[in-house]
């Protein structure tokens, strides 16, 4: 099992458009849940971002966590595209 891992992790770091494709795929499945409501996408789990829905609302923290998502996905299109 172990061999199969370093294989596969291997390969991701001899191609790591493939690796920057995956990421990108969560982070976009990640952001199209935030924009649907879907709870799990930016349910709090720290004191800070329970500071801030319970400061400024479920919405504000929907838009702070869309807004770093879109950050990351930006980040990670630069990534896939200067290893080109």
């Amino acid at each position: 099992m172990n061999e199969q891992i370093d294989r596969h992790f291997e390969w991701i770091v001899e191609n790591p458009r493939y690796g920057y494709l995956i990421v990108g795929g969560i982070l976009l499945l990640w952001l199209i849940g935030v924009i649907c409501g879907w709870k799990w996408t930016y349910t709090p789990s720290t004191w800070g971002w329970n500071w801030v829905r319970e400061t400024f609302g479920e919405k504000a923290l929907r838009i702070c966590v869309g807004a770093l998502l879109v950050i990351a996905l930006a980040g990670v299109a630069c990534l896939y595209l200067a290893t080109a």
